[in-house]
């Protein structure tokens, strides 16, 4: 970072911001600024609608709730202290201990997995000098250069070995490395830390790892035994012909992932997300599986959530800020297909599409955490953002093919637009902003350090070129509107040097994403779309409404994901919310309007109730993301792309729980202080009486 720091430009431009922040803020534009926020601010905080005063989510008690929370939570409170509180709570917690204070988790893992890559690399390149090597594509060309395919399988081969060989000492070599140390930065590990650190929630101690398997604590044979399943797997599955090496090794990994989140709950918070990318590789590469495999997740989710709380006792239950207006949602929606007597596959798909991302919320609220576990979750998504970016980007830069349709006949200027692994440039635009706003926000706090500061901005800046890359311009404003929101929110001192920036970018952007964003309002667009496009689409939605406003037409039967997988029609509303009115009605709309309000407003209240500054600035991040991804759904129906909605409310959940949650604790540590200290000045009290 230092390099950074003393280059010629950031010595230039860094003077030159802060003279326009200057000068913006005592500005005439500033100043009123400042006062709007100030008035609007007092204003909303004071409304019941809008206000965050009676959003008050608690833990799950035997009393003080609602009969329908009691219902749930007084049964749930009986399995904690019976099985939770029995032998077999005791027993797991035990085994947990074990397994965080072992060497195995300080670095003993690396020569089991060294083993299993070895001897699948071992096993593909003798499948493939046994069948020989093709010298002809699927597509019937001829492949100019056969023996590379060797190369994949020898590089498996070698980093297995590699990893054999170096054992535990490899994790000491990653925590000293630059990789290493940019990852610790980004969650906010102490360098001090030795390491076979076990880190996590819970008891954990440091260790230093051995040279060798016969030095662990515990009987070296459970390793050797490890290495060698390990190394049958692998076998297996470079044996096996076609996808069922993938599957042995998805299979494998699920089996690891299901071991350590039984001891660990709070690693599939990490699995979550990276939902992208492991979305990605299951739909391409495990066949029928694939499409089942994101309903296995959040059935595992909920399963690893219970088991958590219940027998763990890792965490608590709370009540959930959005769980009433969902769940009535959800009754609206079930009415909408009853009444229109919508068929059961496509209501089942329409629920799902509605629904299912709602869930994430659910995960990222009550999964256990502390603020370590929730910096590991935001590192590992924006990463994941990132390589989004980077591939979008790549796209771009080799012309990567698109649809036609992905443009209109007059912009010839774009050669194409990035869409990465979603497959779609809006929903691809969508989930690198809601990135971008959570690594602007990190890095605008004042209060984490410099050098963090600087990797995030990086970051912010690669998502911020994907998002231009995908030429969407939903993301484009709904970027804008969220970058509004999240000034607002946290950091008011930017507003009139952002509308400075903006007047300035207007001029220095390249023509071709000007000419991509006034496009949108060019007489010949609006001509066009008006004869058959988004605005003809969007009135043919209103008067549907109008003629069916209280349940519409049926879920998913106009406009939408079920409505064009099921054959109802071709084209889409390219609006979320006039869609939602045109398939299920008002009612429906009204109630998944409330769930915004809802989750909006725990946002707020987390940012302003976190009083560790990483959290506020997290919690503010994610409320800019949020905002944003609503604005940009009135262009284009983005939640219906999984892969963004479940980073949508997964994050939103997230950053509620760690905000609020934190607040709590911070109460609890000042009431604990409290009695200690009034503890101890008693006797001194008591010597002075009777003296």
């Amino acid at each position: 970072m230092r390099v950074v720091e003393s280059s010629l430009s950031y010595r230039v431009v860094r003077p030159a911001w802060r003279w326009i922040v200057k000068v913006a803020r005592y500005s005439l534009v500033g100043r009123f600024l400042m006062a709007l926020t100030r008035t609007l601010g007092s204003v909303f905080s004071d409304s019941r609608i809008f206000g965050t005063r009676y959003l008050r989510p608690r833990r799950l008690q035997r009393d003080g709730h609602p009969l329908c929370v009691l219902a749930i939570s007084r049964p749930y409170l009986w399995f904690r202290d019976r099985i939770g509180g029995g032998a077999a709570g005791r027993a797991a917690a035990a085994v947990g201990g074990a397994f965080t204070e072992s060497r195995f988790a300080g670095g003993m893992w690396v020569p089991v997995v060294g083993a299993g890559l070895f001897a699948l690399g071992c096993g593909r390149l003798a499948l493939m000098i046994t069948r020989g090597v093709t010298t002809v594509e699927s597509s019937g060309l001829s492949l100019a250069v056969p023996w590379l395919r060797f190369v994949t399988p020898v590089i498996v081969m070698v980093v297995g070995a590699l990893l054999l060989a170096s054992g535990p000492r490899l994790v000491r070599a990653f925590r000293g490395s630059l990789a290493g140390r940019a990852v610790g930065l980004a969650i906010d590990i102490p360098s001090a830390r030795p390491a076979g650190w076990a880190g996590g929630v819970g008891r954990g101690s440091p260790v230093e790892p051995p040279s060798g398997l016969s030095s662990w604590r515990s009987p070296a044979g459970i390793v050797g035994i490890a290495a060698v399943l390990a190394a049958v797997a692998g076998m297996t599955a470079g044996l096996t012909a076609g996808s069922g090496a993938l599957m042995v090794l998805a299979v494998a990994a699920a089996v690891c992932m299901f071991a350590v989140a039984v001891l660990r709950p709070e690693v599939v918070l990490l699995a979550v997300a990276a939902f992208p990318w492991l979305d990605w590789v299951a739909r391409s590469f495990l066949g029928g599986l694939g499409a089942a495999w994101d309903e296995a997740l959040l059935i595992f989710c909920i399963v690893i959530l219970l088991w958590g709380a219940v027998v763990l006792r890792r965490g608590e239950l709370w009540t959930v800020p959005i769980a009433l207006p969902a769940l009535l949602a959800f009754v609206a929606a079930l009415g909408s297909v009853v009444v229109r007597d919508v068929p059961g596959d496509v209501a089942l798909f329409a629920l799902r599409v509605l629904f299912q991302p709602l869930l994430f919320y659910f995960v990222g609220f009550l999964l256990p955490k502390n603020k370590r576990w929730v910096q590991g979750t935001v590192a590992v998504f924006l990463v994941a953002s990132v390589a989004m970016a980077l591939h979008g980007l790549y796209q771009y830069a080799t012309h990567a093919p698109m649809p036609a349709r992905w443009v209109d006949v007059r912009e010839t200027y774009i050669s194409t637009r990035a869409y990465s692994v979603i497959g779609n440039p809006n929903g691809l635009g969508a989930f690198l902003v809601i990135g971008a706003l959570v690594a602007l926000s990190l890095a605008l706090s004042s209060k984490l350090s410099r050098n963090r500061r600087l990797l995030l901005a990086a970051a912010c800046v690669v998502q911020l070129a994907g998002v231009a890359v995908t030429f969407s311009r939903g993301a484009w404003i709904g970027l804008a509107v969220g970058l509004v929101a999240l000034l607002i929110i946290a950091y008011r001192r930017l507003l009139a040097p952002l509308v400075a920036a903006a007047v300035v970018a207007w001029f220095v952007a390249p023509q071709t994403f000007v000419n991509r964003l006034t496009s949108g309002f060019s007489s010949w667009y609006i001509t066009k779309s008006l004869a058959g496009g988004r605005l003809y689409v969007w009135k043919m939605s209103l008067e549907d409404i109008a003629a069916h406003p209280w349940f519409g037409l049926g879920l998913g039967t106009f406009g939408g994901t079920t409505a064009v997988t099921f054959g109802y029609g071709r084209l889409w509303v390219d609006n979320f919310y006039l869609q939602l009115g045109a398939e299920g009605g008002l009612i429906l709309l009204a109630l998944f309007l409330w769930v915004l309000l809802r989750g909006a407003k725990g946002l707020v209240k987390a940012h302003r109730a976190a009083r560790d500054p990483y959290l506020q600035a997290l919690a503010a991040g994610v409320f800019g993301a949020f905002v944003a991804v609503a604005a940009a759904n009135f262009t284009a129906s983005v939640w219906e792309a999984l892969v963004v909605g479940a980073a949508f409310w997964f994050l939103a959940g997230l950053a509620t729980s760690a905000g609020l949650k934190d607040n709590v604790s911070a109460d609890l540590q000042d009431h604990a202080s409290a009695g200690l200290k009034d503890n101890a000045e008693e006797p001194a009290t008591d010597a002075q009486g009777a003296a």
